[in-house]
């Protein structure tokens, strides 16, 4: 999106957006007055925010903006201005032509533990600059490490920083403010912030950096919140020489965790190891689908199973996290900039004026094994023809006979034809048709990404790159009108028979996305549409 001639301040001339996030909208901007680009904020606030909160912690959002100004280290994005026009906040900053990590991430995979150990060095550098002026950056992640296209590593997006441990707090509810993901134990049970808490943020960081998603990924943020308070972080794979740093930062006891100056050395040791000797397992290659296992971009790898071990005040804190989530009525997930050059960007703005998080819905993981046992619904829906019925507003089709209303124990729920095997893995579920071959995959993510159509992209070009779908031709990749926003990515390819298959990202809410993934043999398409149909009319997603 561009914003063609819109000036802010009389000043900064809006050019192209650069992302849209749950509390920000982003843009390059020309300065008029210095004759430079610069990158230009507006901080959107959550829209059921009443006024008093709003005022608030618009207030506090811009005394910490100009505290984060102090900052001037070569590693941080630095801060230009902080200003108000016409009752909107505005911040600017630093404009550098880059990726983000989590671009990078998305688009080329995990990457090898030693490029991770030195880019850790260059974003722990920032955070000593930070805590050398007594400010916390709080949101620590991915998508705001910015790999620099003349080679620089930058920390950005100091929007919601704080001084000396301060948390934004208002009179009727806390808004605790960050990507849960990468959100230290403490910040998440009760605001707390100390200088340990971004050294945990940058240990989440490294390990989704080698491992390809966070220690604590679940499909919901309520889930990734419970994981956080209650298990371990799921063990690395790929870590070699970076596992030393990971399990120093990822200590849940703040007091245990590692320091800064412990985190360098280890840094430096896992940046100096030989590549002949760390142990790196290489990337997977799909290998050629079969009729019945659908391959798509890039889902979550399975979240593991809580421990065992866990202990009864890990039980009882994710227990009144989960309270105090439901009692505070309002929690905040600020996700600047994720995908500066596909126009994905986290969170979702849709054209909403306070837009939330987002990442274009998960796509179907790797099918499972042969033997991996079926499970059963987890609600039994009659099987006979339903009559019309409305939902939230939405009415739904005729359910056909030999269909059933599946209820996904998510929330989600949509029609699906009897007798079709079901798994799940990871985030996954599937039904299967084994007779026909025709498979119907639904994932979900709750940091769903704005622009399916640029998401689909570039994925599409990394996976066939890479090799992944034989014989690969392209239907389209185009916008669907569907809920809030929505893409197909449509496509055939040799997988033994030639296939052919739909893969819909659709973003539902601020914080909830789908893929909808469905395959078929290429002669059986035409029959099998109306099916297909079927399913996206019948589709409701949980409740935000």
């Amino acid at each position: 999106m561009t914003a063609g001639s819109v000036a802010v301040a009389g000043r900064y001339l809006l050019g192209e957006t650069l992302g849209v996030g749950g509390m920000g909208q982003v843009w390059v901007a020309r300065d008029e007055v210095l004759h430079r680009e610069v990158a230009v904020k507006e901080i959107l606030l959550p829209a059921d925010l009443v006024a008093a909160e709003r005022d608030a912690v618009h207030r506090r959002m811009l005394q910490e903006a100009r505290a984060a100004a102090r900052i001037s280290h070569p590693n941080v994005a630095q801060v230009y201005d902080v200003f108000e026009d016409d009752g909107r906040a505005w911040i600017v900053m630093e404009y550098v032509p880059s990726r983000s990590l989590q671009e990078v991430l998305r688009e080329d995979g995990p990457l090898e533990p030693r490029r991770v150990a030195r880019i850790g060095l260059e974003v722990l550098a920032a955070l000593e600059a930070a805590d050398r002026k007594g400010v916390r950056h709080r949101d620590v992640k991915p998508a705001n490490v910015l790999l620099g296209q003349d080679g620089r590593v930058v920390l950005t997006d100091f929007g919601i920083a704080s001084i000396d441990g301060d948390s934004i707090v208002t009179t009727s509810s806390e808004i605790v403010l960050g990507s849960p993901e990468y959100m230290a134990p403490e910040r998440a049970r009760d605001g707390t912030t100390e200088p340990a808490s971004d050294l945990w943020s940058l240990g989440a960081t490294l390990y989704a950096a080698v491992e390809g998603r966070s220690p604590f990924h679940r499909p919901s943020a309520l889930g990734t919140l419970t994981a956080l308070a209650a298990d371990e972080p799921d063990p690395p794979q790929r870590a070699g020489p970076l596992q030393p740093v990971l399990e120093g930062l990822l200590r849940k006891d703040a007091a245990e965790r590692i320091g800064m100056a412990e985190t360098r050395r280890r840094l430096e040791e896992a940046a100096a190891e030989p590549a002949a000797v760390a142990t790196v397992p290489s990337v997977p290659v799909a290998a050629p689908v079969s009729p019945a296992a659908p391959v798509s971009p890039a889902a979550p790898a399975p979240a593991a199973p809580p421990r065992a071990g866990r202990s009864r005040r890990g039980l009882l804190v994710a227990a009144a996290l989960v309270v105090v989530l439901l009692l505070a009525g309002t929690v905040g997930w600020l996700a600047t900039r994720d995908d500066g050059r596909t126009g994905a960007q986290q969170p979702p703005a849709a054209s909403a004026p306070a837009p939330p998080a987002a990442t274009t819905a998960g796509t179907p993981a790797p099918s499972p094994s042969a033997g991996e046992p079926s499970a059963t619904p987890s609600v039994t829906a009659a099987s006979s023809p339903a009559a019309r019925t409305t939902v939230a507003g939405r009415q739904l089709p005729r359910r056909p006979a030999g269909w059933r209303d599946y209820r996904d124990r998510t929330g989600f729920a949509l029609y699906v034809p009897e007798g079709w095997t079901r798994s799940r893995k990871g985030s996954m579920v599937y039904f299967r048709d084994h007779s026909t071959g025709r498979v119907l995959g639904i994932d979900q993510t709750d940091e769903p990404q704005w622009d399916p159509v640029g998401d689909w992209r570039g994925k599409a070009d990394y996976r066939v790159a890479r090799g992944d779908f034989p014989g690969y031709r392209e239907i389209h990749i185009r916008e669907v009108r569907y809920f809030r926003k929505a893409a197909d990515w449509e496509f055939t390819f040799d997988g033994g028979s030639r296939q052919h298959v739909n893969n819909r990202g659709v973003v539902t809410s601020a914080h909830q996305a789908y893929g909808i993934y469905w395959q078929t043999r290429d002669a059986d398409w035409a029959e099998n549409r109306d099916d297909l149909q079927l399913i996206f009319d019948s589709f409701r997603p949980a409740r935000d």
